[in-house]
């Protein structure tokens, strides 16, 4: 049983769908020259998913979609599936070697899967300055994660603390859920089943998160956009991918994704927000399954928003993965900087 599988085969179709693009590109031209807020800047994709599901040509239009951002808060979605994906292994290797009390699963996760983390850590984290010799090769807090199941669906499950922790960083949107996921799983872990499973080139681009949201770790930045640097970013691309295969639950498994969107089912959403919201809940669009993001820059006075979604199109009972960020506030009300992604959204998916 190897915890290093290789990367996902991408879900997204070779090329973005043209009538979708077209619709996308005259919005946004539109919106600028509105003098709509982050018309220009904004990072977005739309992946239609109905009709196509579980297929690796899902249609797709974006913008600035292969740009490194700042994303904050968006990026636990990246601890959240390390966190199954270590689940799933761990099972799969308890239930192959027969496996039946905690401290012999214990003891085989960290014969087998320590040494595999040491050959994947990534050279962003092995290499990184910042970091001190005790984060470079710091493995899974194995105890901590995970427990010998009661259930019927795994041999070995999530400890109570850890669903906890998944419960305040995904529904309740809080930071020190995240923290104690991440602590749980370490850097070498972490960034290394992200690049290994195709989601980050190695260098720069794609999901990357390599600070706890509590600076009680060092953390190790790579440049983007958006920012100086970021140890909580993402391009849209990439995200968009992770979340289509976790619709089409083919991410780690089916009853993971199925967890996994359970949890991204209860989380608050922007478009839902304010009175009245955006997208109402009785209305056309519905943000079905969603994870938001928002902190500060580096430059004075300036917060940026992010958002991964599952969205259904109530009136065709279509469905689509939404990906958007970099929308920089300098103090305007949420619905004016919400607005214009919502239209650049509904243009793509009404043209599918």
């Amino acid at each position: 049983m190897s915890l290093f599988t290789g990367s996902y085969v991408n879900p997204l179709d070779s090329s973005s769908h043209p009538a979708m693009q077209a619709a996308l590109q005259a919005t946004r031209q539109a919106l600028s020259l509105a003098g709509a807020p982050n018309a220009g800047n904004l990072s977005v994709i739309v992946v239609a998913l109905s009709g196509d599901a579980g297929s690796f040509h899902h249609p797709w239009a974006a913008l600035r979609e292969h740009e490194e951002h700042y994303s904050a808060s968006l990026l636990k979605i990246a601890a959240m599936y390390a966190a199954f994906d270590l689940r799933s292994s761990a099972d799969q290797l308890a239930a192959q070697s027969g496996l039946t009390t905690w401290p012999q699963i214990e003891a085989a996760l960290k014969s087998s899967f320590n040494p595999e983390i040491d050959a994947h850590t990534p050279p962003l984290i092995s290499g990184a300055t910042s970091l001190t010799a005790q984060d470079k090769v710091r493995k899974p807090d194995y105890s901590a994660v995970l427990q010998l199941s009661s259930g019927a669906d795994f041999v070995v499950d999530f400890t109570t603390a850890q669903n906890k922790a998944f419960e305040d960083m995904m529904v309740n949107q809080n930071d020190p859920g995240a923290t104690t996921t991440i602590h749980g799983l370490g850097y070498p872990y972490l960034a290394g089943k992200i690049a290994d499973d195709g989601f980050f080139d190695g260098t720069s681009n794609g999901v990357w998160l390599a600070g706890d949201y509590a600076h009680q770790w060092p953390a190790v930045r790579i440049p983007c956009v958006n920012d100086v640097d970021t140890a909580q970013g993402t391009t849209s691309w990439q995200l968009a991918s992770l979340l289509t295969l976790l619709a089409d639950d083919n991410l780690v498994g089916p009853t993971s994704s199925q967890d996994m969107k359970g949890l991204m089912a209860r989380a608050g959403n922007w478009f839902h927000e304010g009175t009245p919201p955006i997208w109402p809940l009785d209305g056309r669009f519905i943000a079905t399954h969603g994870k938001v993001g928002f902190g500060p820059l580096k430059a004075p006075g300036k917060t940026v928003y992010s958002e991964g979604l599952i969205v259904r199109d109530t009136d065709r009972k279509s469905e689509f993965v939404a990906v958007w960020q970099n929308v920089i506030s300098t103090g305007q009300p949420k619905r004016q900087l919400f607005q214009p992604v919502a239209t650049l959204m509904e243009a793509a998916m009404n043209a599918f």
